[in-house]
């Protein structure tokens, strides 16, 4: 049994290649320190409107 060579499997082995070079070095880092909370207060997001905006017609583009 023999494997074809494709672009298909390059492909697939060169991502392969490329997640695990990635997920190597996450995997042995040792953390210096817990994670530290921030210390100011985090505002949610909230959309607003912008006075500043103009309504345009769809042909004046």
């Amino acid at each position: 049994m023999s494997t074809q060579h494709s672009r298909k499997n390059f492909f697939a082995k060169l991502l392969g290649l490329i997640a695990v070079a990635g997920a190597v070095p996450k995997l042995f880092a040792k953390s210096a320190e817990a994670p530290v909370a921030p210390t100011s207060a985090v505002v949610p997001f909230a959309v607003r409107s912008d006075t500043r905006t103009v309504a345009r017609s769809g042909d004046s583009v």
